[in-house]
């Protein structure tokens, strides 16, 4: 049984719904300030992008999120049935100087992400998006 499994419907107030959970499992399990600060970046960026590019922005859409711990890692499962987006399709900065000076759009959040977690996995199956978010406890 995981440690977190909690679906919500996809808006704009989600992500601190989904935070608040968050704190609480971790608060319980004694995580480090490091490891909740990667796990909740990379799930407020993941979520978001969820809820903005997956679903168009529709509102009320279902994204389960599953928190469970394995092998000296916190594992965070993201679900969504909305457009597919593999991260590892995508082509992700090697430093944000592009980005932030406009010379290119999109990225940011991967490239941060890639820099806190120690993995992301994608697979589409059955109509589900599930994306995998590893953190090293």
């Amino acid at each position: 049984m995981p440690l977190l499994d909690l679906t919500v419907d996809s808006s704009n107030d989600v992500i601190q719904t989904i935070a608040d959970h968050v704190d609480s499992v971790a608060e319980g399990q004694g995580w480090t300030q490091k490891v909740v600060f990667a796990l909740q970046v990379s799930l407020d960026e993941w979520v978001s992008n969820v809820v903005k590019y997956s679903y168009g922005g529709e509102k009320g859409q279902p994204i389960r999120v599953l928190i469970d711990e394995d092998r000296g890692e916190l594992i965070a499962r993201v679900e969504d049935f909305g457009a597919p987006f593999d991260p590892s399709t995508s082509d992700i900065p090697s430093s944000l100087d592009d980005t932030l000076s406009g010379k290119r759009e999109g990225g940011m959040g991967l490239f941060v992400m890639h820099h806190l977690l120690s993995g992301i996995d994608f697979e589409r199956s059955n109509e589900r998006n599930i994306v995998i978010l590893r953190v090293k406890l």
